[in-house]
């Protein structure tokens, strides 16, 4: 199958290469030209990347043309935003994906307001409440994690062992890896 490329757009951030490609299918692209894909068979387009280039953020276009936020990882491949955090995004829609923080937990972007039907602004905290390296799954590692940093100063997002986010690494931050300890992976 041949494919024209009829435009095309590409950006440097963190040290990697990503965008996409126009021609008769549009596909997200990023280290080394390595397709990440589209869903649905439609359209994608990269616009943001961590710091290690692990986790690429964008926007697809669903069967109807109505674009997506998506998260790109090479554990995970490409997924709806909206499908994988349904729980919190309701009947809400997250539409795009501009930035990833550059640890990969935070994406920022725009989506619409299911009860006010207004666009906002979004920021989606990727990680498990407890889960302090990010990793999916929250266990011994994040359980000494949390016990090594016990009393040190909580340094906002920057210090992921503050899980309630108060400045101090403290028995709330404990307790919560604990009751959320051993419920699986995601």
């Amino acid at each position: 199958m041949r494919m024209t490329i009829r435009r095309w757009q590409a950006a440097l951030m963190g040290g990697v290469v990503l965008g996409w490609l126009g021609g008769a299918r549009v596909e997200a692209y990023a280290q080394s030209l390595l397709w990440l894909g589209a869903l649905d068979g439609r359209a994608s387009e990269a616009r943001g990347v961590s710091a290690d280039g692990t986790v690429v953020v964008g926007i697809h276009y669903n069967q109807n043309d109505n674009p997506r936020a998506f998260r790109w990882t090479p554990t995970r491949g490409l997924e709806d935003l909206n499908r994988a955090f349904w729980q919190l995004v309701g009947n809400s829609v997250l539409e795009y994906a501009y930035a990833v923080s550059p640890d990969g937990r935070y994406i920022v972007g725009q989506g619409r307001d299911a009860e006010s039907g207004q666009y906002l602004a979004y920021l989606l905290d990727t990680w498990r409440t407890g889960d302090t390296n990010g990793d999916g799954c929250i266990d011994d590692a994040d359980l000494l994690a949390v016990l090594f940093a016990f009393g040190g100063a909580g340094t906002g997002n920057a210090r992921h062992e503050d899980i309630d986010k108060d400045g101090i690494v403290d028995d709330a931050d404990l307790l919560a890896v604990l009751f959320a300890f051993g419920q699986g992976c995601e």
